[in-house]
Order: structure tokens, then sequence, then C-alpha cells
């Protein structure tokens, strides 16, 4: 990953431990973080790493992450994010030691959902991309960064035309979950493309 390609980036809740080498940039995870909301149980959680540029129009992002002993919803994925209430994210997020799980979650006016996809890939990497086009959102994976396959397409019902896009770690319950982030590619989409 060159580091200039990274310029542009900003942190919401920088991590302590960052480092950047010749694989890319290597995040330790601070233990509690996430990003969860539901205000009918009155429950909040903004806390989580989230590595982001600024983004408007069509565009797709794709991105690489590389990962260690993932436990119980540990994450390393990518979001879209307007404000805390209103975000999507695509992530591995295993219940369990083992699990080869991944989640979509689209949080809305303060209510997140959370859909998980059994997806056999390997156990210690894998590739993410989310699309927007004309006001959807598809939101992809895949093991060989070659063939994504779309778990889903959603929309955010307050969603803005420059929103936040960029790539996320949190671990909600262990303080040692770390990952390296080998690549992140954002691009305009041709508005024509479908």
């Amino acid at each position: 990953m060159l580091l200039d390609a990274l310029k542009d980036f900003e942190w919401l809740n920088e991590p302590e431990e960052v480092y950047f080498g010749e694989n890319g940039m290597k995040v330790k995870a601070t233990p509690d973080t996430d990003f969860w909301v539901n205000a009918r149980h009155k429950f909040s959680k903004d806390n989580g790493h989230f590595f982001f540029k600024r983004g408007s129009g069509d565009f797709t992002v794709t991105a690489k992450w590389r990962f260690y002993r993932p436990e119980a919803f540990e994450q390393c994925g990518l979001m879209v994010r307007i404000d805390k209430n209103n975000w999507l994210k695509l992530s591995l997020m295993p219940e369990k030691p083992g699990d080869s799980r991944l989640a979509t979650i689209c949080a809305t006016g303060g209510c997140a959902d959370w859909a998980l996809h059994d997806f056999n890939m390997p156990q210690d990497e894998i590739w993410y991309k989310i699309r927007r086009c004309k006001g959807e959102y598809l939101l992809y994976c895949s093991d060989d960064g070659e063939r994504f396959h779309l778990l889903r397409r959603c929309a955010l019902l307050h969603d803005m035309d420059e929103v936040k896009i960029g790539a996320y770690i949190c671990s909600p319950q262990r303080d040692n979950f770390e990952a390296v982030l080998e690549n992140i590619e954002i691009t305009q989409n041709n508005r024509n493309t479908a």
C-alpha cells in the first residue's frame, strides 16, 4: 500500500496502535469498541475505529483486510457513514472462533439491522467492496479479490451526496484483535453504469 494514496484519509476514533509497513496499515483495535445503534433499546456505541475519505456521487470502494485470531464479534471491514445514526457496514463478524460469517448492517434513523451470511473464506484474509449506484448500495465480498459475491442491496433513508467512505475495525469484547489493511481504493463510477 502506498502511503501517498492515503494522504486524504482521516480518522474517526483513531486507535492508539497503528503501524505503517510494506504490507499495509496494521491496526490494533481498542477493546470495547463498536459501531452499533438501537434507539428502541436506547443503546448506542460509536467508538470503533474508522479510516475514511469523503466522497460523493456514485463510487466503488474496495479493500483487502488480513486479520489474526478473530473471535466473537471482532470486525474489520468497510463502512459508509453519514453520522452516528445513519451508516452501513460490511465485515467479518464471527459469533465464535472459526466461524466463516460475514455481516451486513444498515443503520437508518438510529436503528441498525443485522444480516449474517455464511461464507467459505480463508481464515486470514478477505476482500470487501461497496458500490453506490443511483442511490442504492451494493455490498460484496471475495475470497480471492477477483470473484465478488453480492451479499446485499440496500439504501440509506437519510442518504446525502457527500458521505464518509472507508475501512473500519473494532473489538466489542477482547483486547487483542488486530488486522492489516493491505489495500483500499475508492473510484468514481460512471453514472450510466447500473
